[in-house]
């Protein structure tokens, strides 16, 4: 949006003129239809698209050349769809994997055609709304969890960890104007608590690790790089350290989770549905069952998880682990180009944030890290339609475009504002 003055004849007073950009204002709703979507249902979905294709439609001469750029991206899509050539329910897997290829692009089109400080307020500005509606309108599930105006527990909580992460980033970017953090500062107050309100655990440990290492890294930046690199390396050990421990005490972990929380041994029978999704891979370890093919009624498998965990309306339901879930359905080949995805999402995401402070390349870093470490417990991507897989896969393209635009700016900690 940018004002600017109109002269009529000589003597005239300037007149404002306000210019509206029309990606900003396309981004804005294709974000917003998107975070509502468990609110909005097919309404939020059709504005989503409706949204998002136009902006990929305003420029048809760059759609070729930014699929070209980024032309390895879709190979995941890709590969969702051809599995209905094994599925057990083929019209499932063409049906997910076309309308996942579809949120790829649009997902790649607002990261293009976007600034990255735009992207992240523009995000920012939907999350806040979907917080505000849901403290005043949400409504709670029958064992007496807040759910906002969203429909699942993991979705409200991953929702509102997305508000304080735009949040944090905002904050503590101090090239950003006063109103700008001050927002920041506002989404934060508000997010946090709903983390706690939704009651994931799963959602709230990953937040405090991500944060706690987005922190280090910015803490950094001042020093000379061989404290740096120490104090980096330092964060690792401690880190692993952590993880090592955790799996050692990991019986006195789960009796204090179960004494806290009310969950039981299994953290919500994760260890025996790991165990059976194990099985299920060893039975078609490259192929997999099916993009979206294994969770359906009639699948003997999936009916005797439902039956056992007493989800009556059998949806809704997963393996608890983005990699065992993904190797399932698309095998090792769909669990490879999943990992392709975020591994180099992380790789280029970090290397941003050491060279930069900006507001875009902390969320970055710190959204693609969530996704990683929720990964363990959680399958928070790849889905059409899904808010954190457009994040993540706009933090993985903003992060190229940063590697191979603004090389120059980085060094002057500008690397966050290419256009």
């Amino acid at each position: 949006m940018i004002t600017g003055y109109q002269y009529q004849g000589s003597f005239a007073a300037p007149a404002p003129i306000l210019t509206i950009c029309p990606n900003t204002v396309l981004g804005y709703l294709s974000l917003n239809a998107l975070v509502l979507v468990s609110y909005l249902g097919s309404k939020g979905v059709l504005v989503f698209l409706a949204a998002g294709l136009c902006m990929l439609l305003r420029r048809p001469d760059r759609a070729g050349v930014e699929m070209r750029a980024f032309w390895w991206i879709y190979l995941l899509p890709g590969w969702c769809i051809l599995s209905l050539f094994w599925a057990e329910h083929p019209y499932l897997s063409l049906r997910h994997g076309a309308q996942l290829g579809v949120t790829f692009l649009i997902a790649a089109t607002m990261a293009n055609r976007l600034s990255p400080i735009v992207f992240l307020r523009l995000l920012f500005s939907a999350l806040a709304l979907a917080g505000v509606a849901s403290l005043l309108f949400g409504s709670l599930r029958f064992d007496g969890v807040w759910l906002g105006i969203f429909k699942s527990k993991n979705y409200y909580a991953f929702t509102m960890v997305a508000l304080v992460l735009c949040s944090f980033a905002l904050l503590v970017d101090r090239t950003e104007s006063p109103v700008w953090r001050g927002a920041g500062f506002l989404g934060l107050a508000m997010g946090l608590p709903q983390i706690k309100m939704a009651e994931s655990l799963g959602a709230t440990l990953a937040t405090v690790f991500v944060l706690a290492a987005a922190l280090t890294i910015l803490f950094t930046h001042a020093l000379p790089f061989a404290r740096r690199a120490g104090v980096l390396a330092l964060f690792g050990v401690i880190a692993l350290a952590g993880i090592l421990a955790g799996l050692h005490f990991q019986d006195q972990i789960l009796d204090l989770i179960i004494e806290r929380t009310g969950k039981d041994p299994s953290l919500t029978g994760r260890t025996e549905l790991w165990s059976l999704a194990l099985g299920e891979i060893a039975r078609s370890p490259i192929l997999g069952t099916g993009y979206r093919a294994f969770w359906v009624e009639g699948s003997p498998l999936a009916e005797q998880i439902w039956a056992e965990y007493y989800i009556l309306s059998k949806s809704g339901f997963n393996f608890h682990n983005l990699f065992l879930s993904n190797a399932v359905e698309i095998g090792l080949i769909g669990l490879l180009l999943s990992t392709a995805l975020l591994v180099p999402a992380l790789f280029l995401s970090t290397r941003w944030l050491m060279r930069s402070r900006s507001a875009p390349a902390i969320f970055c870093f710190m959204a693609v890290t969530f996704v990683l470490v929720l990964s363990m417990v959680e399958v928070p991507v790849f889905f059409e339609f899904d808010a954190v897989t457009v994040m993540v896969l706009v933090s993985l393209v903003q992060s190229i475009r940063a590697a191979r635009e603004v090389p120059h700016a980085w060094s002057h900690g500008q690397g966050g504002h290419f256009s």
